[in-house]
C-alpha cells in the first residue's frame, strides 16, 4: 500500500515548487495545492489515500485563520496533521494559532530547508505511529473513543506516540509529548511505574498480556496544573510500540476532592480557574487598607443565554473558558476573577483617573474582535463594561461592587459592547462617545470619508514626507481628530486599514516615490497592539508593490504599553519601513528615545502648543540636536507659540506646511 501523501497549499507558485523539492521522498507523493477549493476537492476524494500530512504556507498569516477554522469542524480534514509556515511568529501568535486545532505545528519564517525536514519528518512519524495503533486498537476490539488519552510507549517508558486527546487535556503539542517520558507526567509516585522502567509493573504487563489500571491518577499538565485520570497501561500486541498508557478524565467529584479542599473551591472557580468572589473581596480589602486608589470593572459576556440556548451549555462553558483564558493574556497587570453566570471582575490597583481605567476598559473589549473557535464554530462575542472607581462609588470593598453592578447594568440598557461608569456627569462622556461611533461606524461602511494629504517640507520648500488623512464633511460637533476618535470608538483599525487602502489607489499619488520621500501613515495604538498589525503590513507591501523603505510609520509611546512596543517595534523595523517616535500631548517617557529602532522624531501640535512660550524655542532646538547626533529625521506638525515656521527650518526640522481636502497630484 503506498505510503500516505503530503499536501502542500501555497497560493504563490514558486513556494509550492520550492516547499516540494525540499519534502520530496522517495516513497511519498508531495502533492502541491493552489487554494483551498483544491485542499478539499482532494481530501473528498475516497479512493486516494488520506494524506499525512498538510504543510500549509501562510501568505498572509491571517488568511490561514478560517481554513484551520474549517479543518478543524470538517471530517474530512479534522484528523489532518497541519504544519503551518507563517510571517513573524511571536509567542502569541504561536499560542494563539496552537489553539485552533489540536496537533496543529507552527515553524516561523524564514524557514529553513533543514528545520522544515526535521519537523515534517516528526509529523509523518506521529501520523504513521496513528495509522498503526488504530489498526491495532480495531483488531483487537479496544474499547477507544475520541474521549480517551492514548500515549504510545516504548520498552523505557518513553513517549512516542500522543493522539489530540492526550494533547488537548496536558496542553502539550503531540510533538511536545513525544519529548517526555511518562514518569515526568506523574505527579505522586505510582507503585511498580516509580521504580526501574524494566521491572515491576510494565515488565509483567508486557509478560503476561495483563492490564495494570490505575484509579484517580493525577498527571501535570503543561500549565502546572492537575489532571485527575482513571488510566490503564496495556500491551499493544502488533504495533511498533509495546505498551499504550490510555486515560481519561477522573469523575467531578474526585477531581475536586483530590485537587483542592473545601476553601480552595471557595477561592477558585472550577470551570473557568480563576480567583473566585471570596478571593476577590480580599484582594479590594487589602488594597484599601494599603491606601490605595483602586478600580473595579465587571465584565459581562453580551447574550451568552443566546449561545446557551442555541448551542448548549457545554457549549457556553467552553466558551467561558476561553473567554477567561483571553482576558488572562490581555490584562499586564491587576486581578482578573470569576463571578460566575458569564461574569468577570477585573481589579485595578491604582488608576490615576477615569480616562486610565476607560483606556483599559477598551483594551479590554478589544480582545473580542477575533472570534472564538470552538467545535468548529466561529463564535463572535462582545463584553459590556460596568466601571467604579474609588472613592467616588464608595469607600469600601462592597460599596464599589455595587457601584460597578450599577454601570453594568447601565450598560446593557444602553445597547451592550458598550463602557459605562457609576457617575452621571462620566456616563455623558460615554453616552456621547456612543452616539459619536455610531454615526463614525456607518460613515465608513458608507464611504462618506474623504482623503486629505499632509505634506511635510524642508528649508528649501522640497516635500519630504507625503502622510494620507481622513476627512469627514459631515462630522457631528465634538468629533474633533479623526484619528482619536477611532481610537475612542475602537475603530482604530477600520480607519488604519481605510488610509492604506486608499492611499496606495489613489490617483493622487505617483509611486514609486522620489527618493528622500516617504508615505509617512498616524498609527494608532490600539494597531500597534492589534497581534496581527505586521502582517497586515507586510500583505499590504506585497499588494501594491511599495518599497518598505519609502514608508514611514508616526507611533506614539505610552508608558503603560512599553512592554508591547519594545516587542512589536523590532518586528514592524524588520519589515524595512522607517519607525518615527510621535511625541504627543500625552506626554512621553524618556526611555522611548532609546527603547526603540526610531528612524525619524515627530513633534505633534499637541505637543508643541503645550511648550511654555518662553521656553519653546530651546525645547525645540534642543530635541532637533538630539534627533541630529541620533541621526533621525525630525519633523513638527506646526510652530509653537512665538516661533516661525522658518526657525523650524534653520534648526534642521522639516515642517507641515499643507493639509489639503482635495489634491490633484501631490508631486
Amino acid at each position: 500500500m503506498p505510503a500516505a501523501p503530503i499536501l502542500v497549499l501555497s497560493a504563490l507558485a514558486e513556494n509550492r515548487e520550492r516547499l516540494c523539492a525540499w519534502l520530496a521522498l522517495p516513497d511519498r507523493e508531495c502533492v502541491p495545492l493552489a487554494d483551498a477549493d483544491a485542499l478539499w476537492a482532494r481530501l473528498r476524494q475516497d479512493k486516494l489515500t488520506p494524506p499525512a500530512l498538510l504543510v500549509l504556507d501562510g501568505h498572509p498569516a491571517e488568511d490561514s485563520y478560517p481554513l484551520i477554522n474549517r479543518l478543524q469542524g470538517d471530517p474530512a480534514g479534522a484528523r489532518l496533521p497541519v504544519l503551518l509556515l507563517t510571517e513573524n511568529l511571536a509567542d502569541s501568535s504561536r499560542r494563539f494559532y496552537a489553539g485552533l486545532l489540536h496537533g496543529l505545528e507552527c515553524l516561523a519564517k524564514p524557514v529553513a530547508e533543514a528545520a522544515l525536514r526535521a519537523r515534517a519528518a516528526a509529523c509523518l512519524a506521529q501520523d504513521d505511529a496513528r495509522r498503526a495503533i488504530e489498526s491495532c486498537i480495531s483488531s483487537a476490539d479496544w474499547d477507544q473513543t475520541l474521549r480517551e488519552g492514548l500515549l504510545a510507549l516504548d520498552a523505557g517508558g518513553n513517549i512516542r506516540y500522543a493522539n489530540r486527546q492526550a494533547a488537548l487535556w496536558l496542553k502539550l503539542s503531540p510533538l511536545a509529548l513525544c519529548e517526555l517520558n511518562l514518569l515526568s507526567l506523574l505527579q505522586t509516585p505510582v507503585t511498580g511505574l516509580d521504580a526501574a522502567w524494566s521491572s515491576s509493573a510494565p515488565a509483567t504487563a508486557l509478560a503476561g498480556q495483563a492490564v495494570l489500571e490505575m484509579r484517580h491518577l493525577p498527571l501535570w499538565r503543561a500549565d502546572g496544573g492537575t489532571l485527575l485520570t482513571d488510566a490503564a497501561l496495556a500491551p499493544l500486541a502488533g504495533s511498533p510500540y509495546p505498551l499504550l498508557f490510555a486515560f481519561r478524565r477522573a469523575d467531578a467529584d474526585a477531581v475536586q476532592a483530590q485537587a483542592q479542599g473545601l476553601e480552595q473551591l471557595v477561592r477558585v472557580d472550577m470551570l473557568t480557574g480563576l480567583p473566585a468572589r471570596a478571593h476577590l473581596d480580599e484582594a479590594m480589602l487589602s488594597l484599601l487598607r494599603e491606601g490605595q486608589k483602586p478600580v473595579l470593572m465587571l465584565l459581562d459576556i453580551d447574550h451568552l443565554r443566546h449561545v446557551n440556548e442555541t448551542l448548549g451549555y457545554g457549549f457556553g462553558d467552553h466558551l467561558l473558558q476561553a473567554v477567561a483564558a483571553r482576558l488572562r493574556g490581555a490584562r499586564e497587570s491587576g486581578l482578573l476573577a470569576s463571578m460566575g453566570g458569564g461574569r468577570f471582575a477585573f481589579l485595578v490597583d491604582d488608576a490615576a483617573d477615569y480616562r486610565v481605567a476607560g483606556r483599559i476598559a477598551q483594551r479590554l473589549q478589544a480582545q473580542f474582535r477575533l472570534p472564538f473557535l470552538l467545535a468548529g464554530h466561529e463564535v463572535f462575542c462582545s463584553i459590556s463594561v460596568g466601571i467604579a472607581l474609588y472613592p467616588a462609588s464608595g469607600d469600601d470593598a462592597e460599596q464599589l461592587l455595587q457601584g460597578a453592578e450599577r454601570a453594568l447594568v447601565r450598560a446593557k440598557m444602553v445597547g451592550r459592547n458598550v463602557i459605562q461608569f457609576d457617575s452621571a456627569e462620566l456616563n455623558r462622556f460615554s453616552i456621547e462617545r456612543l452616539e459619536r461611533e455610531a454615526a463614525f461606524h456607518q460613515a465608513i461602511k458608507d464611504g462618506a470619508l474623504q482623503l486629505a494629504w499632509r505634506l511635510w517640507r524642508n528649508a528649501a520648500g522640497a516635500v519630504v514626507a507625503i502622510q494620507p488623512r481622513a476627512v469627514w464633511p459631515a462630522a457631528p460637533a465634538g468629533a474633533g481628530d479623526l484619528r482619536l476618535l477611532a481610537e475612542e470608538c475602537g475603530l482604530s483599525r477600520e480607519l488604519g486599514d481605510w488610509l492604506f487602502r486608499q492611499a496606495a489607489s489613489s490617483t493622487d499619488l505617483t509611486l514609486p516615490l522620489p527618493a528622500g520621500q516617504s508615505l509617512a501613515f498616524a498609527v494608532s495604538s490600539p494597531q500597534i497592539l492589534d497581534p496581527f498589525v505586521v502582517q497586515r503590513l507586510r500583505a499590504w507591501i506585497n499588494r501594491h508593490a511599495i518599497n518598505p523603505a519609502q514608508v514611514l510609520l508616526l507611533i506614539p509611546w505610552r508608558e503603560d504599553e512599553a512592554a508591547v512596543l519594545r516587542r512589536r517595534l523590532p518586528e514592524l523595523a524588520a519589515e524595512g519601513v522607517k519607525l518615527a517616535l510621535y511625541l504627543s500631548g500625552q506626554g512621553s517617557a524618556l526611555d522611548a528615545f532609546a527603547s526603540g529602532p526610531w528612524q525619524a522624531m515627530v513633534l505633534g501640535q499637541d505637543y508643541l502648543s503645550r511648550l511654555p512660550p518662553d521656553r519653546a524655542g530651546a525645547v525645540v532646538s534642543a530635541l532637533a540636536d538630539l534627533g541630529g547626533r541620533l541621526g533621525w529625521q525630525v519633523l513638527a506638525e506646526g510652530a509653537p507659540a512665538g516661533m516661525e515656521t522658518q526657525a523650524l527650518f534653520l534648526a534642521g526640522i522639516s515642517a507641515c506646511s499643507e493639509d489639503l481636502t482635495v489634491l490633484s497630484s501631490v508631486m
